[in-house]
C-alpha cells in the first residue's frame, strides 16, 4: 500500500442547515459491524485520539451478530492438526476462480495474505476458536475457523465492543449517517448526521470510513442494478422482515453522492439460511425437492444450488441431517420456533415430510451408498463426510433469500475510496471503505468463509490509514 497519488479537486459540498457537531474527530467511522469495528480499534492503535463510530441502529454487531461466524484464514498448524495441507496459492485460487475470474487481484492477494494475523488479532481481543477446521458452505475448501461458543457472530460482536470500550472509542447509537461533506480541495471534510431526536448534525472528520454493509435490504437499487432478483426475496438478515434489516446501501449512496465509484453491482448473492438448514458447513446433510427426490449437489456453489432448484420448478426444498452432525450457530433458535423438527424413526421423517415411506428409503438408500463410496452417479458429488443414517433425523424446509452483495464501493488495496474517473488510482482524501459495502474483491460470487475475513482485514487498513491520514501521514502496510 503506498501513499496517496495526487488528487484532483471536486466542488466542494455545502452543509446546509444541519447544526455543528462538538469538535473535530480524527476518524469518523460509519457502522458498528466487522469492518466498523475493525477499523474503529485500528484507528486507535495507530494513534488517532478521538475515534467515534455512528451506527443507525440501535445495537452492535450488524450482520455479524446473526451471522454462522466462519472465518477463513490460512493456518498450517491447524491444517497440520487435520491432516492437511494448504496455502496461500490454493486460497487465492479458489477465491479468484470461485468469483469467476473477475475479482481484483490485488485486493484478493492482500486477503489472503493478511489472513492469518486476523485470527491472531481476534485470539489477542478474547475471542476462542474451535481447535477444528472446517469448509464454510460454498468455502470450497476447509480452512474456515468458528469460535468455541455456539453463536459466534455474537462473540465476535461482544470481544469487539469491549476492546472498543477498553480504548475510549465513542459510539453513537440510532445515529444515521446522511451525507458526506466535501472541502473546495475535494477531501471529506465532515460527515452530516440524524441524530436520534431527528436533528440533523455536521460532525467534523478528518477521515471517514465507510462500513455500512450491502444494498441486500434496498428494493430501489436491487431493482436498479440486479433487476434478476426477484422482489419477494427477503434477507438472510431478517426474513419476512426486511425493512429491520440495515442493510440498505448507505455507504454506497453516499460515495456516489460524492463523486466516488461503484463496481461490480449487478453481483448478488443468495442463499438458504433462515429455513432448515441446521449446519454451518457442507458435507452432512440431503437436500430434497417437496416431493422426496435430490435436485442437486448439495456441496455446490448457491449459486449452482439455486439454478437446480429453480429448474425443478420450485422454490424451496426439504434439509435432512441426521444425530451425528455438529449443529450450527441457529440450531437451538430453529427448533424453538418450528422452522426445524426431528423425527425418531424413518417412518416418523417421512410421515412428518409427507412424502411416501418407499419413495424416501429409495432416495436415501442411494444417497447413504454414494455417501459411503465417494461416488455420486446422480449428481457428481465427491465430498461426503458421512452417511446420513443415525436417527434422530433432524429436517427442515429451507428456502433462499439474499445475503451479500458483492458489488459495491471501489476501493484501492490501502482502502482509500476511488473516484468516478478513468484514473483509477485516484482517489477521494480521507474516505475509506471496508466490508460488504465496497466491490470489486470477491467478483460474481463470494466464497463462504470469507465474508468476516474480507471485512476484518480491510476494516483494519481503512482504520489505521485513516489514522494516519488525519495525523498527515502517509498510508502504511499492516
Amino acid at each position: 500500500m503506498g501513499s496517496p497519488h495526487a488528487l484532483r479537486p471536486l466542488p466542494g459540498d455545502s452543509p446546509g442547515e444541519p447544526a455543528p457537531g462538538n469538535g473535530a474527530s480524527d476518524v469518523v467511522v460509519v457502522g458498528a459491524g466487522a469492518a466498523g469495528f475493525a477499523a474503529a480499534i485500528a484507528a486507535r492503535e495507530a494513534g488517532a485520539e478521538r475515534v467515534l463510530v455512528v451506527e443507525k441502529m440501535a445495537l452492535a454487531g450488524g450482520h455479524m451478530l446473526v451471522s454462522s461466524g466462519m472465518l477463513n484464514a490460512l493456518d498450517p498448524e491447524g491444517q497440520k492438526r487435520m491432516g492437511r495441507t494448504d496455502s496461500a496459492e490454493q486460497f487465492f485460487r479458489d477465491t479468484f476462480e470461485g468469483g469467476g475470474g473477475i475479482g481484483n487481484p490485488e485486493l484478493i492477494e492482500l486477503m489472503v495474505k493478511e489472513s492469518p494475523h486476523v485470527i491472531t488479532w481476534l485470539k489477542s481481543i478474547g475471542v476462542e476458536f474451535d481447535p477444528k477446521l472446517y469448509e464454510a458452505y460454498s468455502g470450497v475448501f476447509p480452512r474456515a475457523h468458528k469460535t468455541s461458543r455456539a453463536r459466534s457472530g455474537l462473540a465476535y460482536t461482544q470481544r469487539l465492543l469491549a476492546r472498543a470500550r477498553a480504548l475510549g472509542v465513542e459510539i453513537r447509537y440510532r445515529t444515521r449517517a446522511d451525507r458526506l461533506v466535501l472541502g473546495a480541495g475535494g477531501g471529506v471534510e465532515a460527515l452530516v448526521v440524524q441524530a436520534p431526536d431527528g436533528r440533523m448534525e455536521t460532525i467534523s472528520a478528518r477521515s471517514v470510513v465507510l462500513a455500512t454493509g450491502g444494498f441486500g435490504a434496498n428494493l430501489s437499487l436491487r431493482s436498479m442494478w440486479a433487476p434478476y432478483i426477484p422482489d419477494d426475496l427477503g434477507t438472510t438478515y431478517s426474513p419476512g422482515r426486511m425493512n429491520e434489516d440495515p442493510a440498505t446501501g448507505d455507504g454506497i449512496r453516499m460515495t456516489l453522492a460524492a463523486g466516488g465509484a461503484v463496481t461490480g453491482m449487478e453481483y448478488v448473492l443468495a442463499i438458504p439460511f433462515w429455513g432448515g438448514r441446521m449446519l454451518d458447513y457442507p458435507g452432512a446433510e440431503i437436500f430434497l425437492t417437496t416431493d422426496g427426490m435430490r435436485f442437486t449437489d448439495e456441496t455446490a456453489a448457491w449459486d449452482t444450488v439455486f439454478s437446480d432448484l429453480i429448474a425443478t420448478g420450485t422454490t424451496d426444498f426439504w434439509v435432512v441431517t441426521d444425530s451425528r452432525s455438529v449443529k450450527g450457530a441457529t440450531f437451538a433458535t430453529k427448533m424453538q420456533q418450528g422452522l426445524a423438527d426431528s423425527a425418531e424413526t424413518f417412518e416418523e421423517l417421512a410421515q412428518k415430510m409427507g412424502i411416501p415411506l418407499k419413495r424416501l428409503e429409495r432416495t436415501f438408500r442411494l444417497y447413504n451408498a454414494a455417501a459411503r463410496s465417494g461416488i455420486d452417479p446422480e449428481f457428481g458429488r465427491t465430498r461426503f463426510l458421512q452417511d446420513l443414517a443415525k436417527p434422530p433425523y433432524y429436517f427442515g424446509r429451507e428456502r433462499f433469500e439474499v445475503h451479500y452483495t458483492c458489488g459495491g464501493i471501489a476501493v484501492l488495496p490501502d482502502a482509500r475510496v476511488r473516484r468516478k474517473s478513468e484514473f483509477s488510482s485516484e482517489a477521494i482524501p480521507g474516505l475509506y471503505a471496508a466490508g460488504e459495502t465496497t466491490g470489486g474483491l470477491h467478483g460474481k460470487f463470494r466464497l463462504g468463509g470469507s465474508g468476516l475475513l474480507d471485512a476484518f482485514v480491510f476494516g483494519r487498513i481503512a482504520g489505521r490509514n485513516a489514522a494516519l491520514h488525519a495525523e498527515g501521514s502517509p498510508a502504511k502496510p499492516l
